[in-house]
């Protein structure tokens, strides 16, 4: 009723109503059904099988009559002999009534069809997460940056924050650990507050496994968490985003010790150690062709890895998008082993990984094809990710 309404009124405006979504599948039609439906499509489905049977056994009749009929010999119904004309009768009633049970359904079976098509477009419909970044002198987003995480920290409940280390990746492509940068976001931190950053053991930080199932411990000198929101990790990274490997995106990650599972992402577009802030805007944009991620957090409580294979700056965007926008979980201890040292990263609680391919994009663009791998199953395509740099003409 509602489709047709929505016709007539596009009519009356004259234009072209849009085409139907395409048909699904009966098994993936339930998905999408409510509770009512669901119980007039298993009636209609019961009513359809039924009128099937039935046709398929006059049929079977009809062909066993014909086939008697050229040798000229009647089949018996009980003590009677029965003749081909009854038979091909009987036969044809069968079918008559068959098929009259499958039109009877079929009203509501269309119906049902059309509303679960729709509801599937809707789910699976192109989705798009974004974000833009101002640029900042490197001082500014540093500062920025370990307040906002702070305040997260705090308002979350942790008591405790233990900051082990930053990362950079550069125009050389070689990961390296800057302890300049450590040293800037720890000043930038104390400054605000000193009292929540945990001090360095002596032995350092690293990954310390934990036993049989227990929580990881960020240093040998260190007891695990025993329990989520008492104990928090953090870390810097940094990535170039252009060409001469000067500007880039930090990012300052914030961690929960004991689930190692991402719980707080700041990311700024800045330059590494200088006094002003790069030229232009940055921003990153996620088209999810098929709306995997809403759907992906609406099934339950999943938390992603990354694939080997995976690009880290497109690692890093993903990490940032899931834990700034989506319900997606993101395991912590891959980026804690990096980071500190230690290990090996536990994948406990890991149901997928993702995985960022660099992909072809025009000039000031940076983009990558993203596609989900769920834990023993193939991967999903989920769709491009994209970096662009808008650089003022004057600044180029």
């Amino acid at each position: 009723m509602y489709a047709l309404l929505a016709s007539l009124i596009f009519v009356a405006a004259g234009e072209v109503a849009p085409p139907p979504p395409p048909p699904i599948p009966d098994v993936e039609v339930v998905r999408y059904l409510k509770p009512n439906e669901m119980a007039e499509w298993s009636s209609a489905m019961r009513i359809t099988q039924a009128g099937d049977t039935r046709a398929k056994m006059g049929q079977s009749i009809m062909s066993t009559a014909t086939s008697i009929a050229v040798a000229n010999k009647g089949p018996k119904v009980g003590g009677l002999t029965e003749t081909p004309e009854q038979a091909k009768a009987r036969a044809q009633k069968m079918i008559d009534e068959g098929n009259a049970q499958i039109q009877q359904a079929l009203p509501s079976l269309a119906r049902l069809r059309a509303a679960a098509a729709l509801r599937a477009a809707e789910k699976t419909k192109p989705v798009t997460f974004a974000a833009e970044f101002a640029p900042a002198a490197w001082n500014v987003a540093v500062t920025q940056s370990a307040v906002r995480l702070q305040k997260l920290a705090r308002d979350s409940g942790y008591s405790k924050v233990h900051f082990i280390g930053s990362i950079s990746l550069l125009g050389d492509g070689k990961l390296a650990r800057p302890a300049d940068m450590t040293a800037d976001i720890r000043a930038a931190w104390s400054k605000v507050d000193d009292k929540s950053l945990a001090p360095v053991p002596a032995e350092g930080y690293a990954y310390v496994p934990g036993a049989e199932k227990g929580a990881p411990s960020l240093s040998k000198g260190l007891p695990p968490a025993t329990a989520p929101k008492q104990v928090a990790v953090a870390w810097a990274e940094y990535y170039a985003v252009s060409a001469d490997g000067a500007r880039g995106l930090l990012f300052l990650r914030l961690a929960d010790a004991y689930a190692m599972k991402l719980i707080g992402s700041e990311a700024a577009y800045t330059e590494f150690g200088a006094a002003a802030a790069p030229a232009g805007t940055c921003a990153i944009a996620l088209r999810d062709d098929r709306s995997f991620i809403p759907r992906l957090a609406d099934s339950g409580e999943w938390v992603l890895g990354f694939d080997r294979a995976s690009n880290p700056l497109g690692s890093a965007l993903l990490a940032h998008l899931s834990v700034a926008q989506t319900k997606v979980g993101v395991s912590a201890a891959p980026y804690v082993v990096i980071v500190a040292g230690g290990g090996p990263a536990s994948s406990e609680g890991v149901r997928a990984k993702w995985r960022a391919i660099t992909a072809t994009a025009p000039a000031g663009a940076i983009a990558f094809q993203v596609s989900g791998i769920p834990a023993g199953a193939e991967a999903i395509e989920v769709g491009q990710l994209t970096l662009k740099i808008a650089v003022p003409a004057a600044a180029k």
